[in-house]
């Protein structure tokens, strides 16, 4: 539907721009199913196309060397970037995958938050006076707590990457309880060079403040981007960005 609705309304604004759709799933199944029907809706959707894969793995163009992309200059452009219920640290990787291309929109609907709940309940074990101590003793809360640090910590990272974000409940709780989406878009106008300097020292200031507080020692966009979330970590984690993606860390 989104694809249908983005195809009319640029359509309508300009002949010869098309929107062109790709989508990566684990499922084969399921990709063979959604390309049938695509193929059988007619032109509209003849520039959607999923594949089999995972969007940590997916290195090269999306859409493939052999078809026309809207930006001959740089196959590897992307306008929109959507990651739906993309589990635990999938989510991460799409957001990267995201920055890496200069998406100017960015999408996303967390699933699964994981990675940050065994640092979580380390820390509240050896942290008896800690400030959160009455709240994250309990099991339920520590779990919402995970939730909740890991998409400000996105947050965060996402408007150091030069992106504005939104982080709200898109729909009812009673449908899903996974309802947070995080928003982002491309800043165009960045600040003068001293009041930007500022900014992200302050952004990274709250990022480490915020993984202090709950003794969280990795995050996996951080260490993608080259973030410190710890004093003294920032070369270790650009290794280790090196590592983990074939990007360049920013």
């Amino acid at each position: 539907s989104l694809h249908s609705y983005l195809s009319k309304k640029f359509g309508a604004m300009n002949d010869s721009c098309s929107v062109e759709t790709q989508g990566i799933d684990r499922r084969p199944k399921l990709i063979e199913e959604i390309n049938g029907i695509a193929q059988n809706l007619g032109n509209e959707f003849k520039t959607i196309n999923f594949i089999e894969g995972t969007i940590g793995g997916t290195h090269n163009s999306l859409f493939g060397y052999n078809q026309l992309h809207q930006n001959a200059e740089n196959a590897n452009s992307l306008d929109i970037l959507i990651a739906l219920h993309a589990c635990d640290c999938a989510t991460d990787d799409a957001i990267w995958f995201a920055i890496g291309r200069e998406a100017d929109i960015i999408v996303t609907a967390p699933c699964c938050q994981h990675e940050l709940r065994p640092q979580i309940d380390d820390h509240m074990v050896n942290s008896s006076n800690h400030p959160l101590g009455e709240v994250l003793r309990h099991a339920i809360y520590r779990e919402r707590a995970t939730e909740t640090v890991t998409d400000a910590m996105r947050s965060i990272l996402l408007e150091i990457a030069g992106y504005s974000t939104q982080v709200f409940e898109f729909i009812g709780g009673e449908h899903t309880a996974k309802n947070v989406m995080i928003t982002a878009t491309k800043v165009k106008r960045h600040r003068a060079g001293a009041e930007q300097e500022s900014y992200l020292r302050e952004r990274r200031q709250r990022l480490v403040d915020l993984a202090q507080l709950y003794g969280i020692k990795r995050q996996r966009l951080a260490t993608l981007m080259g973030e410190s979330i710890l004093f003294g970590e920032g070369d270790n984690l650009k290794t280790a960005a090196r590592n983990l993606s074939r990007m360049a860390p920013l």
